[in-house]
């Protein structure tokens, strides 16, 4: 069984982490401010084989600055969204601070409403997702837990995945559908 940190408490991390949970895995919540079912950021490190970071951009970049060597080999999901930068991701700032740990664009373009309840006429919707090929199949595994469909866009395609994530936004914010909104790949 994997043990997984997901690190931020707020709706996207309890969604996933309540998945991941549901799923079989061991999830430990870290935050900044612990309590709740939460243990502090370095806690929730400790024998994590994954690490999902669903902060709030500026925390990830700082997550990143303060615990970069303790990520050294380490599978990171980054699941924060800048909406109004230019990366919307916060790969400059693992790349940077954080250079050994294996990083993935992951479980930031839906609403937490589709985490939370990923079916749609009793179809999975899809989760758009960028990593290593290598840890391809983790990511796959971990999607498929959460019970999204994984799609992959490809090694470092982190502008493609924010390119689904800024649709979605236009989607269901710009054009009103509501925050209950995916897509599904379909094929011939």
């Amino acid at each position: 069984m994997r043990n997984i940190a997901i690190i931020g408490t707020g709706r996207v991390g309890r969604a996933v982490g309540a998945a991941l949970t549901a799923a079989g895995y061991r999830v430990a919540y870290g935050s900044r401010t612990p309590g709740a079912g939460s243990l502090g950021v370095t806690e929730a490190l400790v024998g994590s084989d994954v690490i999902v970071v669903a902060t709030p951009s500026a925390a990830a970049r700082d997550f990143a600055r303060d615990h970069g060597s303790a990520l050294a080999g380490t599978l990171v999901l980054d699941a924060t969204n800048d909406v109004m930068a230019v990366p919307a991701n916060a790969a400059a700032a693992f790349a940077e601070h954080a250079p050994k740990c294996r990083y993935a664009r992951v479980f930031n373009s839906v609403g937490t409403e589709v985490l939370i309840d990923p079916l749609f006429d009793g179809d999975p919707a899809d989760m758009y997702y960028s990593c290593a090929p290598a840890d391809q199949t983790q990511l796959d595994e971990l999607i498929t837990a959460v019970g999204l469909r994984p799609v992959y866009v490809g090694d470092q395609a982190y502008d493609v995945v924010d390119g689904v994530m800024r649709l979605w936004l236009t989607l269901a914010m710009g054009q009103g559908h509501g925050r209950d909104i995916a897509f599904r790949l379909v094929t011939r």
